[in-house]
């Protein structure tokens, strides 16, 4: 009988949930994509941002952004750049992804591979003779389990149909794949 009393005295250990927000980086992203990645348990959710990541933000400028969430003791970064002038090609990127340890990831139109903790994918928006390229890298952990890398492809996919369509007003010109697409995944 006393040790039935102690077990209902003692303090609970069980760590917090991690409560991730329905939308993450200045409001731009669903959370959903995010809690995917994080532990249930642990660590509260923190969340910050630099530069333009919301295009629907009243921002003088468009600067690229950086977003980074935490939770659970583990953390996620998403960034997003332009390359403009053919500094970084489409080309670029299937050499890259080609590379020795890269894992190619192919998601409608929009291209571009895992490698160590990160998952870069781009878009071309280059319109005639001017090339561009939008690019978003999640960054994670270390991994190659295709689960994971799936999900960290899908964050990235978000975030790079936001930035193609909206902040860098690339609208009809190598649009990325759509939402639900799975991302195809290869050596």
């Amino acid at each position: 009988m006393v040790a039935v009393v102690a077990w209902q005295v003692w303090p609970a250990s069980e760590e917090p949930d991690v409560a991730v927000l329905a939308r993450v980086c200045d409001g731009a992203l669903s959370g959903a994509d995010v809690k995917a990645l994080l532990p249930e348990k642990g660590e509260r959710f923190s969340q910050w941002h630099s530069g333009v990541f919301n295009p629907e933000q009243p921002y003088a400028r468009k600067a690229p952004g950086t977003c980074k969430v935490y939770g659970g003791g583990k953390a996620v970064r998403i960034e997003h750049s332009l390359y403009s002038n053919g500094d970084y090609t489409m080309e670029d990127v299937a050499r890259d992804a080609g590379a020795a340890g890269a894992i190619r990831i192919t998601l409608g139109e929009a291209e571009g591979f895992h490698e160590g903790d990160t998952t870069s994918l781009f878009a071309d928006c280059s319109s005639g003779q001017d090339k561009a390229v939008v690019e978003v890298d999640v960054t994670y952990e270390k991994t190659s389990d295709r689960a994971v890398i799936r999900k960290t492809a899908s964050l990235a996919a978000d975030t790079l149909r936001l930035e193609a369509r909206q902040l860098w007003d690339l609208s009809g010109r190598g649009q990325p794949a759509e939402r639900r697409a799975a991302a195809r995944l290869s050596r």
